[in-house]
């Protein structure tokens, strides 16, 4: 068993040594991060698009959409990066055409989601690229 712990650190070694000297670098997580400009504008953009179905509350929507607050939604979406939320909505929201708004769009809504959420505003804009949003991790939640 040491034996085998013992390689496996040599080769993490090697691979670190080995991206050390050609540039590259392991992709390490990054917090997340939005911006208030990017959660206000979220919020219009939800009072456009998915007020009717998720609600003003964003969990009393008059067609029975699920909630996007609370426990609940948390325990499904915060498990995993930010860009599986982003991505999701992207490829289902709204019902009648998804996709229908440009990726930019659909993060400042998430960027309202998670304000509702109990996240707070940073100064670094969330991405609008889904290889950066892939990259991220969520904050700790200050509400």
């Amino acid at each position: 068993m040491r034996i085998r712990h013992w390689l496996a650190g040599i080769g993490a070694l090697v691979i670190g040594v080995a991206n050390l000297l050609t540039g590259r670098s392991e992709a390490q997580p990054a917090e997340l991060s939005f911006t208030a400009a990017q959660t206000a504008s979220g919020e219009a953009e939800y009072k456009t698009s998915c007020i009717d179905c998720h609600g003003a509350h964003l969990d009393d929507g008059e067609f029975g959409g699920p909630p996007l607050k609370g426990e609940a939604f948390a325990a499904k979406w915060f498990r995993s990066p930010p860009g599986i939320l982003v991505n999701y909505i992207h490829a289902a929201m709204p019902p009648d055409a998804p996709g229908r708004l440009p990726l930019g769009t659909y993060v400042e809504i998430v960027a309202y989601i998670l304000g509702a959420n109990g996240f707070s505003p940073g100064t670094r804009e969330m991405p609008a690229d889904k290889d950066a949003l892939a990259a991220l991790r969520y904050p700790v939640r200050v509400k």
